[in-house]
């Protein structure tokens, strides 16, 4: 019986929930906690928080530290584009170690629980999810593969082929639907259920933030989720539900060629000698030299410090001292596959209301089309959303949250103790019965740090637990 249920609406960002395009989840949120002040992790780019959602811990902790990155342990001059199978290649290189600490589901099979994952977005975000699935006798199914492959066949007999991916992604939508419903809940019945909808993303990436077709998909998505509601309801048990998105939103005004502005710089790219490599994830980009060579990556530092489409750089590599850069700690990426470099795209309020509220240049697309990866307020922004009998109703929380609270949050609902390795925090202000009612201004902090000419990193404290709420 399905006693958690994860519903997540890629790239929907707060502001797009109404009750014209979205009436039942308005309904469930009216009746359930909206936390008004959530966050992503950075870079806001899928897998990394999808990652982050199911360990509890910032991406240089769990080691998917962006869409496209480096895997030392498998090259140490190649980016690679986070997709199955080639993170399960790596996940068999590292002896099932893709993500450095366990996710969820490794967790609660210890209490003898089920994890099964419905996922219609990217084949990476689908497999980070649970990445030892099959040896924790776990399900994770995506339309290009599932963990076991056994299911593969049998949703195939069931349902037929999959949808193809393209904008709008309508019957990827609703195929994604069909199987949580069908098979999922019906065959698989498991403790916990993930369901991912591609959507708004796929179409604001094609179209444009709050485009006309993204606000088609926003209405179907909802619809789809009333459906599942519904047949969960009938299992005699409600269950205790989480509405995520990964991240928010920008709208690209410039397209930048990283590696052209390189090469234009005089520096060397890809394999050759004295190299840079470069990761591009959107709104932001990586860096990294194959090679240490301390007086490239400072030529480099002071390049990138004047390059007009640069928002905010992080590293920790030693400066003069004329300039003060964040830290990767600052932003959650330090660790053992850390670049050497990061830097946010720029990026500037529209003026506009959410969810038009950020121009920013990015690594790929198209002017006027949808962006994310960057650190702008708009793209750190993020929904969350959660009602059931564990939960308060009609309640609104002004306290700094995340992706990364949603872990352990769920691990508490099943009296599971919380690893002392996570970062994130039981939201226990939305709990029954906890008494926390109003924001304690003594324990939420604003706190801005590693100011810099390009910009700074701005954070919101709870208790033990830090949010980025701006980087750039």
């Amino acid at each position: 019986m399905t006693a958690v249920l994860i519903v997540a609406f890629d790239g929907l960002q707060p502001s797009q929930i109404d009750p014209n395009r979205m009436p039942v989840l308005s309904k469930f949120a009216d009746a359930g906690v909206r936390f008004l002040h959530n966050h992503s992790v950075f870079p806001s780019v899928t897998r990394t928080n999808s990652a982050t959602i199911v360990t509890g811990v910032r991406p240089g902790k769990h080691g998917l530290t962006a869409n496209k990155s480096m895997f030392p342990e498998y090259s140490t001059n190649q980016v690679v584009d986070a997709l199955h199978p080639k993170l399960s290649e790596i996940n068999q290189l590292t002896k099932g170690k893709l993500l450095f600490v366990p996710t969820i589901g490794e967790v609660i099979r210890k209490h003898h629980l089920q994890w099964v994952s419905v996922v219609g977005g990217t084949s990476g975000n689908a497999y980070v999810q649970h990445p030892n699935a099959a040896e924790n006798g776990h399900v994770v199914i995506h339309p290009e593969f599932t963990n076991p492959s056994v299911h593969s066949d049998k949703i195939k007999s069931q349902y037929g082929d999959w949808p193809s991916k393209k904008a709008p992604a309508a019957d990827l939508i609703r195929r994604t639907a069909d199987v949580a419903i069908g098979y999922a809940l019906t065959e698989l019945n498991p403790d916990v259920l993930m369901v991912w909808f591609p959507e708004p993303d796929t179409s604001q990436h094609a179209f444009g933030v709050d485009s006309p077709e993204a606000r088609r998909m926003i209405e179907l998505a909802d619809r789809e989720l009333g459906r599942i509601l519904k047949r969960v309801s009938q299992q005699g048990y409600e269950p205790d539900v989480f509405i995520v998105s990964d991240h928010g939103y920008s709208t690209i005004d410039s397209v930048i060629d990283v590696d052209k502005e390189l090469s234009a710089g005089g520096f060397n790219i890809g394999s050759e000698e004295n190299s840079v490599v470069t990761a591009d994830n959107g709104g932001s980009v990586l860096f990294y030299l194959p090679e240490a060579d301390g007086e490239l990556s400072a030529r480099l530092l002071r390049w990138l410090s004047v390059q007009r489409w640069v928002g905010s750089i992080a590293t920790d590599i030693p400066n003069d001292g004329t300039a003060q850069f964040a830290t990767l700690s600052d932003i959650g990426l330090r660790g053992p596959r850390a670049p050497l470099i990061v830097v946010t795209m720029r990026s500037s309020a529209s003026g506009e209301v959410a969810p038009l509220a950020s121009l920013g240049a990015a690594t790929g697309g198209m002017v006027g089309l949808g962006s994310h990866g960057g650190g702008s307020s708009a793209e750190l922004h993020n929904t969350l959303i959660v009602r059931g009998p564990s939960f308060k109703s009609d309640y609104r929380s002004k306290i700094p949250s995340g992706n990364v609270d949603i872990a352990p949050t769920i691990l508490h609902l099943f009296d599971i103790p919380v690893p002392g390795h996570f970062d994130g925090r039981v939201l226990t202000e939305a709990l029954q019965h906890t008494g926390i009612e109003n924001v304690n201004n003594s324990h939420t902090l604003m706190d801005e740090s590693s100011k810099s000419k390009t910009g700074a990193v701005t954070k919101a404290q709870y208790l033990h637990t830090e949010y980025m709420c701006q980087f750039g």
